[in-house]
């Protein structure tokens, strides 16, 4: 789980920046950091979850799309850095899914907020294990998920 502070840059606190990064970022790359071993037992494949595909610049939240712009590049290099021990790095761009967060940020945007026309958990989650579920000579480094048209 993530956490998506709407605040512009003026209004941000520093703690705002530190809180996001920690819980978005450096709790993923410690994560990985203690698994590692076993990681590399195993070949094992790391799944990050990111933000929605192409998102860039958003006003009033920048906190959480710079945290989102830095685990991206955390996988990237995690990518480069264990593809010698057969690690797989995927990093996936969900569209909007329907979560409470979303709806806060939402509610938070001033923005309608309809489950139906979001992507499932469930549907997410399905998704994931078909990325974990590669042949063992290709997978996705990055996935965007999008809701079906409707």
């Amino acid at each position: 789980m993530g956490i998506s502070p709407v605040e512009a840059v003026a209004e941000a606190v520093p703690e705002t920046w530190r809180r996001t990064m920690a819980v978005n970022v450096a709790s993923a790359a410690e994560l990985v950091r203690l698994t590692l071993p076993a990681l590399r037992r195993s070949r094992g494949h790391v799944i990050f979850v990111n933000a929605s595909p192409g998102m860039t610049g958003v006003p009033r939240w920048s906190a959480f799309v710079a945290s989102k712009a830095a685990l991206r590049e955390l996988a990237g290099s995690l990518r480069e850095e264990e593809a010698a021990h057969g690690i797989r790095v995927t990093t996936v761009y969900p569209a909007a899914t329907a979560t409470a967060l979303l709806g806060e940020v939402r509610s938070a945007f001033g923005r309608p907020y309809d489950p139906e026309a979001c992507i499932r958990p469930q549907t997410l989650a399905a998704m994931i294990v078909w990325a974990l579920s590669a042949p063992p000579d290709a997978y996705a480094c990055e996935l965007s998920v999008l809701p079906s048209p409707r």
